[in-house]
C-alpha cells in the first residue's frame, strides 16, 4: 500500500461483500443525483448506502453459524430501520459508535423507505449535508470492515 492511501475493506463473508458493494455504489449514484438536482433520489439511495453497510458491519461481526439466520432478519421493514440495524450490530460485539458517527446518525435518521412516495424535492443544502453524513458513516465502517 502507498503511504498515505486508504485502506480499502474487502469483507471476508460473500454475502457482507455484496452490500458492502451496494453501499459504495448507491452512494456513489445518490451524489450523482444530487449534483444533477434530484435531491429526494438522491436521499433516499443514500440512505440505501447507510442500510447496506450496516448490514455489512452486522455480517462481519457474527459467527459463521450464526450468518443465515442474520440474513433472514433482515427481511421486513424494521429491517430498514437504522436504530434497528445499530442494535443489531452491537449485540453481536460491533464496537461501540465514535461521538461523530452517532452525530451523522442524527442527521439520517430520519430517511425512511417511505421516501419513495415523497413527491418534493429536499433543499439542496439539506440533501448535501444528508449524503455527507451518510458518507461519513460508510467511511467508519469501512474501518470496522
Amino acid at each position: 500500500m502507498i503511504e498515505g492511501e486508504a485502506r480499502v475493506a474487502v469483507p471476508s463473508f460473500s454475502d457482507a461483500r455484496l452490500y458492502y458493494r451496494c453501499a459504495l455504489q448507491r452512494l456513489e449514484e445518490a451524489e450523482v443525483l444530487r449534483e444533477s438536482g434530484y435531491t429526494t433520489g438522491a436521499v433516499y439511495l443514500g440512505g440505501y448506502g447507510v442500510e447496506c453497510i450496516l448490514k455489512a458491519l452486522i455480517l462481519e461481526s457474527v459467527p459463521f453459524g450464526d450468518r443465515a439466520n442474520v440474513l433472514r432478519s433482515f427481511r421486513g421493514n424494521r429491517a430498514h430501520e437504522f436504530g434497528w440495524l445499530k442494535d443489531h450490530y452491537l449485540e453481536h460485539g460491533g464496537a461501540r459508535l465514535p461521538r461523530d458517527i452517532v452525530a451523522a446518525f442524527t442527521l439520517v435518521d430520519h430517511w425512511s423507505t417511505d421516501l419513495r412516495y415523497y413527491p418534493r424535492f429536499f433543499e439542496p443544502r439539506d440533501a448535501k449535508s444528508f449524503l455527507r453524513a451518510a458518507s461519513a458513516i460508510v467511511e467508519w465502517a469501512n474501518g470496522r470492515l
